[in-house]
């Protein structure tokens, strides 16, 4: 049993076999699916060429797939069942890039041993989760928002130049919220009608365009992709960027650690029986269902033990009701919203509610919990019909009245920004959508003295300047539970 483990815990050879077979492979034909190229095309390919990678930076996607051996590619690979094919916005989110990462691990394996390395070559996983584990000193706790030091920086380790990426914009995560993976393994559900409760995200068809966020799919694994930037903020050239595949070896780490935790997956026949093509070490393609990949011992590999550790745990601070899934009945009345949509600059913007009037609401928020005792009724932030185009900044969403210091409700990972807002035969271009759960922040704006659920303000701030990348807010709502 291969046992994949904390890229912070490990000493021996791992990385620079890593880097070695990275450049190995980028020496393959785009054409080959052992290549380099062909494997992150698996996920995404484009060739927009607008710098909007990153701010201050010509980086495109042109520029990054223009470095590809025997580029271009010829155009039935590009159109082919294999390449774009990543699930985003979906209940496959998880299931598609387990088995994403099986053969990738597979392919770099098999390439180390040709290398003259071991033969039990095991992708690590990166936990930058640990920045948030209160066993970790602060310091300890900042380490884990760094990327290895393999990995470079402004300049490539020059043991390791497979590692280094001149398409990074940043060598860390900016903030631990960005980081946060409790408020996802607290859910108890995969997939549910509202997304801030769905661990796995929510029922789809095939979803190659980000749409529809569950809750483990923006954090961490949007803001991480978006924080780091650069190739890494783009699904189109993402998994060109060695880092991707330690960040989502963390991402399948987490579902079985929720799994471990005694969740069950859906057993929606649909999910289970869904099928996806790949290529294996040899180059042979190969079909997989969604039922094949559910346990990864079945897969012949386990994680090391970390935080979140895969032990049921009890909660450690009552405020956190957010974090806790809510057995309401799923029913939720809007009762204020923007009308009009808006574009976001690089400093704050203000969304302009308007409201219901409390004769006409449904739920009322003035319902919230009168006692700690007492269950509140939940309340989300939802952003609809996102638009726009380039790698946006985690998004960080803020509730506030006149009177009271803002409340954040939680940050936004607009990761696939572009291709969701770009109209396709399988996507009406609509853009995305996120829900947040703001039951905690209303919670604490409604023990100010002046609270008045007319006085709520909500703000959207990016956390770093947009530079060349634009975007929309169709719609901003605030929604409460029936109850």
């Amino acid at each position: 049993m291969r046992v994949r483990k904390n890229v912070n815990n490990i000493s021996d050879g791992t990385l620079l076999w890593y880097s070695r077979a990275v450049e190995a492979m980028k020496q393959k034909d785009i054409k080959d699916p052992t290549s380099w190229w062909y494997q992150g095309a698996v996920h995404g390919f484009g060739l927009d060429n607008s710098p909007n990678l990153a701010p201050g930076k010509t980086w495109s996607e042109l520029s990054v797939w223009q470095q590809a051996t025997d580029f271009p590619p010829p155009e039935d690979l590009v159109d082919s069942i294999y390449w774009q094919q990543c699930q985003h916005g979906t209940w496959y989110f998880l299931p598609w890039h387990r088995m994403y990462l099986q053969f990738f691990e597979q392919i770099v394996a098999k390439t180390v041993v040709e290398l003259g390395g071991p033969e039990d070559w095991t992708l690590p996983y990166w936990n930058y989760c640990d920045a948030n584990n209160p066993a970790l000193n602060e310091n300890e706790q900042l380490q884990a928002l760094k990327l290895p030091a393999e990995f470079g920086a402004e300049q490539p380790n020059s043991d390791f130049p497979g590692l280094w990426m001149v398409e990074r914009a940043h060598y860390k995560v900016s903030s631990k919220a960005d980081a946060s993976c409790e408020a996802a393994m607290q859910l108890k559900n995969f997939t549910t009608p509202i997304p801030s409760q769905s661990f796995g995200g929510v029922r789809t068809g095939f979803s190659h365009d980000s749409g529809t966020f569950g809750k483990l799919e923006n954090n961490p694994h949007n803001l991480i992709h978006v924080d780091i930037g650069g190739a890494m903020g783009d699904p189109n050239t993402a998994a060109l960027d060695p880092i991707f595949w330690l960040h989502h070896a963390n991402i399948d780490r987490l579902w079985q650690s929720w799994i471990d935790q005694g969740r069950e997956n859906t057993s929606d026949p649909s999910w289970l029986n869904q099928a996806f093509e790949f290529h294996d070490a040899n180059g042979k393609p190969v079909t997989v269902q969604v039922k094949q990949v559910l346990s990864t011992e079945t897969l012949g590999y386990t994680y090391s033990e970390n935080y979140p550790d895969v032990k049921v745990r009890q909660e450690r601070d009552s405020k956190l009701f957010a974090m806790t899934p809510l057995a309401g009945n799923e029913i939720f009345d809007t009762i204020a919203a923007t009308t009009k949509s808006f574009s976001l600059g690089s400093q704050t913007t203000p969304a302009q509610l308007e409201f219901l009037p409390e004769k006409q609401q449904v739920a009322k928020v003035s319902a919230l919990a009168k006692s700690s005792s007492q269950r509140p009724n939940q309340v989300i932030i939802a952003l609809d019909n996102v638009t726009g185009s380039g790698v946006v900044a985690p998004l960080s969403i803020f509730v506030k009245t006149s009177a009271a210091e803002r409340v954040l409700v939680g940050k936004v990972g607009l990761f696939g920004l572009t291709q969701a807002s770009t109209p396709s035969v399988r996507h009406a271009g609509t853009g995305i959508n996120v829900e947040l759960d703001a039951t905690e922040a209303f919670n604490q704006l409604r023990s100010q003295p002046d609270w008045s659920f007319e006085k709520v303000e909500i703000e959207l701030e990016p956390s770093r300047e947009l530079g060349e990348a634009r975007v929309t807010v169709g719609r901003v709502s605030v929604k409460a539970e029936v109850v």
